[in-house]
C-alpha cells in the first residue's frame, strides 16, 4: 500500500504560529512597560545587605530606563512581543528565587539580557551577542555569562503560552493606561 504525500500532511498536526495566538502588544507596550519597571525597580533602593547578583553594576547606569528601552526597541529591531516575553522571563527569575530583588543597579542588564533571549526564542531574525551587547552598552563576554545566567535562573523555560502572554500584556497596558502617558511619533520606536 503507497501513501501519498497528501495523506501523509492530513495525519500531521497543522503549523501553529504563537505570533498569531497572541494580542499584538503594540507600540505604546513599550513606553507602558518603562514606566513599570521604573516603579518596580524604584521600589527596592540598592541596600547593603541585598544580594549582589550578576546584573548588578557598580552604580546605576546615568541612562533611565525608559531611555534604555527605546534604545534596546529601536536597535534591535524585534517584534514588541518580545517585551511582553521580556517581562514574563524576569518575572520568573523573581518567582524562582525570591531573593533575587529588582533594584536600579541590575534592572538594565535584566534588560538587554531578557529581550535577546526573547528575540532568539520568538523571532525569525536576530543578531549577534556582540551586537546586542554593543547596543545594551556591556562587553561581549559579559553578555554571554549574563545570557548563560539567566536561562539558569528560568531553569531554561523560555515558552510561554498564550495564556500568560496575554495576562502579562494585559496587566502591563491597564496599569499604563492608568498613568498619563505622553503619545510618541510613530518613529520614535523604531
Amino acid at each position: 500500500e503507497t501513501t501519498s504525500m497528501e495523506d501523509e500532511q492530513e495525519d500531521e498536526p497543522a503549523y501553529e504560529d504563537p505570533g498569531q495566538q497572541v494580542a499584538n502588544a503594540g507600540q505604546s507596550f513599550v513606553l507602558a512597560l518603562a514606566d513599570v519597571l521604573t516603579h518596580l525597580s524604584s521600589l527596592r533602593p540598592p541596600a547593603t545587605g541585598q544580594r549582589v547578583t550578576k546584573f548588578h553594576s557598580i552604580r546605576p547606569p546615568q541612562l533611565p530606563i525608559r531611555d534604555y528601552l527605546f534604545r534596546i526597541a529601536r536597535y534591535f529591531q524585534c517584534s514588541r512581543e518580545c517585551f511582553v516575553l521580556c517581562l514574563v522571563y524576569i518575572d520568573r527569575i523573581v518567582k524562582l528565587h525570591p531573593d533575587f530583588t529588582i533594584c536600579s543597579l541590575n534592572i538594565h542588564r535584566l534588560l538587554v539580557t531578557s529581550v535577546m533571549l526573547a528575540v532568539k526564542f520568538f523571532d525569525d531574525v536576530y543578531y549577534s551577542n556582540a551586537y546586542y551587547a554593543k547596543v545594551g552598552g556591556v562587553r561581549t563576554r559579559e553578555v554571554n555569562a549574563l545570557e548563560s545566567h539567566f536561562l539558569q535562573l528560568i531553569e531554561w523555560k523560555l515558552h510561554v503560552t498564550p495564556e500568560e502572554f496575554d495576562q502579562y500584556r494585559s496587566h502591563v497596558c491597564t496599569v499604563g493606561a492608568a498613568q498619563p502617558v505622553p503619545r510618541l511619533a510613530d518613529d520614535a520606536l523604531g
